[in-house]
């Protein structure tokens, strides 16, 4: 005889009722996790960046224009003498460059092996000799020739000469020493009949007037930070969101599919990739910042140059981090690939594999849209002509991204429910980590990198 009880049915009810309310669980969790990793949004509704950024970059257009009158008048020495032709000659001594040059300007003078002096001549009646200044300079008791002296020498009433003298002398010791002492210039270039040298003198040391400490003050850097966090680099952002939580999930499937079951192990594995992710994207925005402070505007025709070489080799890397996360995951099909075994058995933790993945998708992202955001942060961070201060910005504008990303990978870490769904799909989930990681690649690879953001943007109102 055959007795027949409902408790199956009943259990199967049961089990179906529990697996839909841990999908809608885990689907709230992620749906919170990509608020969370989203909230530095804010900026674009509550901050005007585009006023931000024309504020900043008028503060340093004034500042700088300030330095020029104020050092070029300190100095400046007019160099009288009979003739037709007046000169003057300014001392551009380093303090000169670093107040009122980038970097990169500055760096074709030579300051810090070169002394300097900018020789300008003009005439109202008649025309300029057909040579350039002849120069003595004289310090103490000794008197030093030029090392070069540029300028052209075919011209008409106008003429600048740049003059520069060695630092340190045949002995290797500084020309110019800490003790008070003049510097004189002597220059001669037949202005008169009787070729009448002149001369001007700078007392040395020189006494600077107080730096403004405009250009790396902190208002300024929070300031040029927030504007280019709501307005430049929003169409990076808005995809690196979506990367970063795949690359999240894959790394809890990594680590659940490892064995490593325990919860506190798998939190600590997701927070600390997702600690490795951060530093991979803030550290290559921070080398970019210094890059551009620096190089300004030579560094953005390097970017347009070789711009699809670069994105096509940071979408060629982005596509191997998101197979790393599948084959990791032993999700189906992939784990077939060749060399999978040698990727399966690699360090589990993939805390290098963030940080490239971080940085790829940065680099490939920036290129990309080079002439929207390249321009613009050539523009307001290259402007500054200071490295350290460039680095400096960008290192903020990344923290307002870095802090929402950890805190969606610490409530994610948390969530009890989404690692029991994730213990029981672990290959479907870090397959799904993959292809979601693999297809940015792809938009990287073909350039089209404005095609997601153009379907983004209408539906957050930031077109």
């Amino acid at each position: 005889m055959v007795h027949t009880t409902d408790s199956g049915p009943a259990s199967l009810n049961e089990v179906g009722a529990q697996f839909k309310l841990r999908s809608l669980a885990a689907a709230l969790v992620f749906i919170t996790t990509l608020l969370l990793a989203s909230s530095w949004l804010v900026f674009p509704y509550f901050f005007d960046g585009e006023t931000a950024l024309e504020d900043a970059s008028a503060q340093v257009v004034s500042e700088r224009s300030a330095n020029h009158r104020t050092l070029g008048q300190l100095l400046t020495r007019y160099a009288d003498g009979p003739g037709e032709v007046d000169a003057d000659v300014l001392f551009a001594t380093s303090v000169y460059f670093d107040r009122t040059s980038t970097p990169r300007a500055a760096s074709r003078y030579g300051p810090d092996d070169y002394l300097i002096f900018i020789v300008n001549e003009g005439v109202h009646v008649g025309e300029l000799p057909a040579s350039l200044p002849r120069a003595r300079l004289i310090i103490g008791e000794d008197e030093y020739a030029p090392a070069d002296v540029e300028g052209p020498v075919e011209t008409d009433h106008h003429r600048t000469t740049i003059l520069r003298f060695d630092r340190r002398d045949v002995f290797g010791d500084p020309v110019l020493a800490e003790t008070a002492s003049p510097v004189r210039l002597v220059l001669q270039n037949g202005w008169d009949d009787a070729d009448t040298a002149r001369e001007v003198v700078w007392d040395w040391p020189i006494v600077y007037p107080a730096a403004d400490e405009g250009i790396g003050s902190p208002i300024l850097v929070m300031s040029l930070a927030a504007g280019l966090l709501s307005v430049t680099l929003t169409p990076c952002l808005l995809q690196l969101i979506v990367v970063y939580v795949a690359n999240l999930t894959g790394t809890g499937a990594v680590q659940l599919r490892s064995g490593q079951a325990v919860p506190a192990h798998v939190r600590r594995r997701i927070l600390l990739s997702a600690l490795a992710f951060v530093v991979g994207f803030t550290a290559f925005y921070t080398a970019a910042g210094a890059v551009i402070g620096y190089a300004g505007k030579s560094a953005q025709l390097v970017f347009a140059a070789w711009s699809r070489e670069v994105a096509l080799g940071a979408g060629i890397l982005v596509i191997a981090m998101g197979l790393w996360t599948g084959i990791k995951a032993r999700a189906p099909i992939v784990c077939r690939l060749p060399a999978a075994g040698l990727v399966a058995d690699s360090y589990s933790g993939g805390y290098l594999r963030s940080m490239l993945l971080a940085a790829g998708f940065s680099l490939g992202c920036m290129v990309c849209f080079s002439g929207a955001i390249m321009a613009t942060l050539f523009v307001y961070v290259g402007a500054l002509g200071s490295a350290s201060t460039g680095a400096l910005i960008l290192f903020v504008f990344s923290m307002g991204v870095a802090i929402p990303f950890l805190a969606a990978a610490l409530f994610l870490s948390r969530a009890v429910t989404v690692m029991d769904w994730m213990t029981r799909y672990t290959p479907q989930v870090g397959f799904a980590s993959m292809l979601v990681i693999v297809a940015f690649g792809l938009v990287l690879v073909f350039d089209q990198f404005h095609a997601v953001s153009d379907a983004i943007y209408p539906w957050l109102g930031l077109e």
